[in-house]
């Protein structure tokens, strides 16, 4: 068999790209559509044995949760196991500098994704609160239910997406675009389908400046453990930020 060809420089040496790199990405979007129909059926299913409506937070969770599950799940079944490769080869290794760099990073990112939003909604009449009203209501559905679900889900949103989106976007959709393409233009391309996949234009300015921060990370670091680390903290604020406005009102 004959061995893959060098990755770019400033990627983790791996052969996702090509041909395995959209089978990958085709088989997670089944996976994220079968986990929909499904969702779907259950609901129709309990309306029609008159069961009633079901619980907000807990369709929110199986969402929120299920269709970060099917992600992993897809990769796992359809890229690593049939490839014979290991979750290192989508990024999840030991970084090569020091995560301390975090400390900075996290807050410079954050402070430049708020001002880019700043800069592009202001003189459009949108403020930040715009910004994600359907996410806000399903976070605030969980915190509603209880501390349970809001434990619950705060780990979801702050553990479980990161890793799914951080292994997807920046262990799939990046190498397979520096393959092509050249640094700057393969971070930004992938770091512009990152927000747009998130499907909310008023968070787009934001998302623009995390997913690009993102895919320079885990070029940095050869890893995208600290983009799942920064990731996380970022999903996390949010999530408190909205329990404690909601609870304020």
């Amino acid at each position: 068999m004959t061995p893959p060809p060098p990755a770019p420089p400033g990627l983790w040496t791996t052969p996702v790209r090509g041909r395995a790199a959209l089978s990958a990405l085709a088989w997670v979007l089944v996976y994220g559509a079968a986990l929909v129909v499904v969702v779907l059926l259950g609901l129709v299913t309990a309306r029609s044995l008159g069961a009633g409506r079901p619980d907000t937070a807990l369709l929110a969770l199986a969402v929120l949760a299920g269709t970060a599950v099917a992600a992993l799940l897809a990769v796992r079944i359809h890229l690593l196991r049939r490839r014979g490769l290991g979750w290192a080869d989508v990024g999840l290794r030991p970084p090569d500098r020091s995560p301390w760099h975090l400390a900075w990073q996290i807050p410079a990112v954050m402070a430049a994704g708020v001002t880019a939003s700043m800069i592009v909604l202001i003189p459009l009449g949108a403020g930040a609160e715009s910004t994600g009203d359907e996410a806000d209501a399903a976070i605030a559905d969980l915190a509603a239910d209880g501390p349970v679900f809001a434990v619950l889900g705060l780990l979801t949103v702050a553990v479980l997406i990161p890793v799914a989106e951080e292994v997807v976007f920046r262990g799939i959709v990046l190498p397979a675009l520096r393959a092509r393409l050249r640094a700057v233009a393969g971070i930004t391309l992938a770091g512009a389908v990152f927000a747009a996949v998130h499907l909310v234009p008023p968070a787009l300015p934001y998302l623009l400046v995390v997913g690009i921060s993102l895919c320079a990370m885990a070029e940095w670091y050869r890893s995208i453990v600290p983009g799942i680390v920064l990731h996380g903290v970022n999903n996390a604020i949010v999530f408190v930020g909205v329990i404690a406005a909601g609870s304020g009102q």
